[in-house]
């Protein structure tokens, strides 16, 4: 598939995505992974204490999954150019979904629009080259900054969990944020289907 090519680069003038490896992983982005700060609304990652050893567990089990990316967000000239990352999983070429999740561990790359821009990016690689039809977010109810996030990158409020993650102490209210490609190929459809009908005889 297209999205197990090792060259796969996003880019636009300020910032470039491309799949994580781990000879990328730093202290930086070990230690913003177990920042309070960084990993408030982050559902598995303040589950356990991150370490080295786990971070590239995590980064290898992407590189050799067939249904997932994580992707690294890079600045552009700047010497600590790995800032944060950006995680599509769940790729299902019969229904043409994904899910899509990010995280800026860099506290110095905070508020100057980096997350939209990989989003935006992301999504428009999925959408057309990848031709995927439907992706998914989920995001806490209280996480106003992921909500403002997802909706800025053209993402719709598609239904609401209530009580449905814990968050520290407490049960707290999930939203699931949904972007549908309106030039979704639905040709394609017809040939998904009638090879599955096939290898079913």
């Amino acid at each position: 598939m297209i999205f197990n090519n090792k060259s796969l680069l996003l880019e636009n003038d300020r910032i470039y995505l491309r799949r994580l490896c781990i000879e990328d992983i730093t202290d930086e982005y070990v230690d913003g992974l177990n920042n309070p700060e960084v990993n408030k609304y982050l559902l598995n990652v303040r589950q356990y204490h991150q370490t080295r050893e786990s971070v590239e567990t995590y980064v290898n089990s992407n590189i050799e999954s067939a249904n997932s990316i994580l992707f690294g967000i890079f600045l552009k000239e700047t010497p600590r150019p790995l800032v944060g990352t950006v995680h599509v999983s769940g790729i299902d070429f019969f229904h043409y979904f994904a899910s899509i999740g990010i995280c800026l561990f860099a506290k110095r790359a905070w508020k100057k629009g980096y997350a939209l821009q990989s989003i935006t990016m992301l999504k428009e690689y999925l959408f057309e080259s990848l031709g995927l039809h439907y992706l998914e977010a989920g995001v806490y109810a209280k996480n106003a900054k992921a909500i403002t996030l997802f909706t800025n990158a053209g993402f719709s409020e598609s239904y609401r969990m209530k009580d449905k993650f814990r968050h520290i102490d407490s049960f707290e209210e999930g939203i699931s944020f949904a972007a549908v490609n309106q030039s979704f190929d639905m040709a394609l459809l017809a040939g998904n289907y009638s090879s599955d009908q096939e290898n079913q005889k």
